[in-house]
C-alpha cells in the first residue's frame, strides 16, 4: 500500500476506536516503552513529542516522567516558519505553549534550544509503518527535514499504536528509516538498529 492509503486507513481506525480501547493499547505500549528504556547503558539526549490529544496519540506522559527520573535530558519540537523544527531543552514542570497547530511546544523565549547534532534519541509518532522501518506521517515532512540534521547515529524510535504492515510501496530515496519501533506488541528491530547496537547484551544481534 501507498502511504496516503495507509494514512487514511490509519486515521479512520483512531476516530472510531472506543475510548477503552483505545486506553488499554496505550497502556499495553507505555508498558513496552518502560520496559525497552531499562536498557539504556546512561543518561542521553532524548527529543520526544507531546502528542495531539484529538488525533488520539500516543499519551507520552508517564513515558516523560520516566525518563527525566532516569535522569535523560529531554527536549521537545516547536514548528517554526511553518516548515521546520527546532528542538527545545525541556525540564519537568516547564510551561508549554499551545501552537497554531495546537500542539503543546516549547517556549522559545524560557527554553534553551537543542542543537540537532547534540541529540542521541528521537522518539518519533506515527500513523503507520512497515516490516522494514519506513513509516508514515501525517505528510508534512517535518521530521523528514528534522532528522537529515541529526547524526548518522541518532537512534529514531517510532511509537505507533498499530502493528506494522508489509511493505509501503511509495518509499522514497531521501526517506529516513526508524532503527526500531514500539507498538502494543512489543518492540520491532530494524537493521539500522543493529548497526547502532547502542544497548546491553539482551538487545545485541
Amino acid at each position: 500500500m501507498n502511504k496516503s492509503h495507509l494514512r487514511q486507513l490509519a486515521l479512520t481506525r483512531r476516530k472510531n476506536v472506543s475510548e477503552r480501547i483505545f486506553a488499554l493499547l496505550n497502556e499495553e505500549l507505555q508498558q513496552e516503552f518502560m520496559d525497552f528504556i531499562t536498557s539504556f547503558q546512561q543518561p542521553r539526549v532524548i527529543m520526544s513529542f507531546q502528542p495531539i490529544v484529538a488525533r488520539k496519540e500516543v499519551e507520552m506522559e508517564s513515558i516523560h516522567h520516566t525518563l527525566w527520573s532516569l535522569g535523560h535530558q529531554l527536549c521537545f519540537p516547536r514548528v517554526e516558519n511553518d516548515h521546520s523544527m527546532t528542538a527545545y531543552e525541556t525540564k519537568k514542570g516547564d510551561p508549554l505553549i499551545t501552537s497554531t497547530w495546537r500542539i503543546q511546544e516549547p517556549n522559545p523565549l524560557t527554553n534553551k534550544k537543542t542543537p540537532s547534532e547534540a541529540i542521541d534519541l528521537i522518539i518519533i509518532p506515527l500513523l503507520a509503518f512497515d516490516a522494514h522501518g519506513n513509516r508514515v506521517g501525517y505528510g508534512k515532512g517535518f521530521y523528514d527535514r528534522f532528522l537529515m540534521d541529526c547524526r548518522p547515529d541518532a537512534l529514531k524510535i517510532g511509537v505507533c499504536l498499530d502493528e506494522a504492515v508489509q511493505r509501503i510501496d511509495d518509499v522514497e530515496a531521501h526517506d529516513i528509516p526508524l532503527d526500531l519501533c514500539i507498538t502494543p506488541t512489543g518492540i520491532h528491530l530494524f537493521d539500522g538498529f543493529y548497526q547502532k547496537n547502542p544497548f546491553d547484551s539482551e538487545y545485541k544481534p
